[in-house]
């Protein structure tokens, strides 16, 4: 039995370039989601119960996954005091043997947790925006700050390399945007960066610019208001519009303008998600705009389609959106295979 701290994780995904995301990360991630799709009874409902502790206001959530290769649970908790304490959720995965049940590991969930999400959203990605041949805007926009915001501008600029020249960081707190913006850049030395404020009405106009100038647009911002709007969308038919969203997660949150799915998403065209029933239960931008499962095709089904697929994710505008809320099975799938990858942590011989 191993266990991975959070920089044990970090260490893990050092080695993160094109080549292994599209031949190692990606295919892993993809199997088990197909897998799932043949079995959605293999995920059971989660159990979120308010802390029952007089001086705790956390509310904890365990999450189990029975999937026929990823057994196993993660649990989180988070709360007001912790978001005070800069904490957010605090949380880690177990994975069992699909077997005999046996413990093989504990992940801390942070990073874990971020890197999945990114790495799931990056796989329609590809699909649609083929990375060696997609004509694209030099430009990906990323409204968000923290953890999430990082791994997916991260992903995509190693997927998408030199066809991104300009990284644009779009947050509530300017000071926040500049923090991640400074990671960046060391990582990616030869892009360059703008960073936005996108509640300063003196900057309105630069964010309207940014997103129009944009290809990729990342939404990973837990936002009630929509903060990518249709009217930042470049209107040019021959320019790809990839709109990926993880942010909202509850029914009353969104990220994008909900005239973005009415005005172009009512003629048969889909929104990939990662679960239609999850999805359907818990994104706002699907709920506030009366989704229904049809109108949904999820990563499984999405890429198990030939080249000339039947079912049309992308609108006649050239917009494409994908809406994920994460699943514990990418949590126990990644952290499985992370166990594997690993030279370090600390071994148990008995447990």
């Amino acid at each position: 039995m191993k266990i991975l701290s959070d920089k044990d994780v970090s260490k893990v995904l050092e080695d993160v370039t094109r080549d292994t995301l599209l031949k190692v990360y990606q295919p892993h991630l993809l199997e088990s989601l197909r897998k799932l799709s043949q079995t959605p009874e293999s995920l059971p409902g989660r159990i979120v119960q308010a802390s029952t502790t007089r001086s705790s206001d956390s509310t904890h959530l365990f999450m189990p996954s029975v999937a026929p290769s990823e057994v196993g649970l993660k649990v989180i908790t988070g709360g007001p005091t912790n978001s005070k304490k800069g904490l957010g959720f605090v949380g880690c995965v177990l994975v069992l043997d699909e077997h005999d049940g046996s413990l093989l590991g504990v992940l801390n969930g942070k990073t874990l947790t971020a890197f999945r999400t990114a790495l799931a959203s990056s796989i329609p990605m590809v699909r649609v925006l083929d990375p060696f041949e997609c004509e694209i805007l030099p430009q990906v926009s990323v409204f968000g700050s923290g953890l999430q915001a990082y791994w997916h501008a991260k992903l995509t600029v190693i997927l998408y390399g030199d066809k991104i020249q300009t990284i644009n960081l779009i947050n509530k707190s300017l000071h926040n945007a500049e923090v991640l913006q400074q990671t960046l850049a060391k990582e990616f030395p030869n892009k360059s960066f703008t960073v936005l404020s996108y509640a300063d009405e003196s900057q309105a106009e630069d964010v309207h610019r940014a997103v129009y100038h944009s290809s990729i647009i990342l939404g990973c911002l837990p936002s009630t208001e929509a903060v990518i709007k249709k009217s930042f969308l470049n209107p040019d038919k021959n320019v790809p519009k990839y709109i990926n969203l993880i942010g909202s997660y509850k029914p009353h949150m969104l990220e994008l303008d909900s005239e973005v799915i009415h005005s172009e998403f009512n003629d048969g065209t889909r929104i990939i998600v990662d679960s239609k029933e999850h999805c359907l239960h818990e994104s706002g931008e699907l709920v506030q705009s009366k989704r229904t499962a049809e109108n949904l095709i999820d990563i499984a089904e999405l890429c198990s389609q030939g080249s000339g697929g039947s079912v049309r994710v992308t609108s006649r505008s050239n917009i494409t959106i994908s809406k994920l809320v994460g699943l514990a099975t990418m949590d126990v799938s990644i952290g499985k295979l992370l166990l594997r990858r690993s030279h370090g942590g600390v071994e148990i011989g008995e447990f």
